[in-house]
This record gives structure tokens, C-alpha cells and sequence, in this order.
């Protein structure tokens, strides 16, 4: 299955050199988990010594994962908000899978 996903620019250089979008193939049976890890082993997406965390938000479900960056000395795991092993075929059905910083 093809996923689209959509990242916000984290600096304004980025904004206009980096994809904000691609497309990913993944199996029928991926789940949320390792959606976020493609996601990550894609390079995609990028940060900012400011904006070091994302939320990963996907149509009417609203958040379903934060991520961190990896750049950080402690660089984090992904925190999940909703079950890791849920597929992300019938969360995606739910609409945009995007990945935003949050405004403060």
C-alpha cells in the first residue's frame, strides 16, 4: 500500500529545499510502530536545534505519536498515543497523515 504523508518545514531554508511530502510503499499489515520507524528510515523528516520534537497527527484521530529527534545526545523514543500495533491502513482511512511541530 501507498501512504502519503505530509511534514511540516522546521526552519524557513527547509521550506523551500526539502520535500514536505513523499509517499511511502509499506506492507498491507504495517502497523502504527513501524509506520513511524519507515518514517524515520526514510530521512524525511528533519529538525531544528529548536524544534526537536513532531507530532504525528493522522485525520479525525488527532495525535497518535510524537517523535523525537535523533540528534540529541538522548535522543528519545516515539511516544504513542494510541496502540503501536494498530494498523495503519485503517488509521490512514481516517484522512492526512501529517508529521507538525506544535506551536507554543
Amino acid at each position: 500500500m501507498n501512504i502519503e504523508v505530509r511534514r511540516e518545514a522546521c526552519c524557513s531554508q527547509d521550506d523551500q529545499l526539502g520535500p514536505l511530502e513523499t509517499e511511502l510503499e509499506l506492507p498491507d499489515d504495517c502497523t502504527l510502530a513501524e509506520f513511524v520507524q519507515a518514517v524515520f528510515d526514510s530521512r524525511f523528516l528533519q529538525f531544528s536545534s529548536t524544534h526537536t520534537e513532531m507530532s504525528c497527527r493522522i485525520g479525525t484521530q488527532g495525535e497518535v505519536a510524537r517523535v523525537f529527534s535523533r540528534d540529541l545526545w538522548r535522543a528519545r523514543q516515539p511516544v504513542f498515543r494510541l496502540d503501536p500495533k494498530s494498523l495503519i491502513a485503517q488509521l490512514a482511512a481516517t484522512g492526512l497523515i501529517s508529521f507538525v511541530f506544535d506551536k507554543n
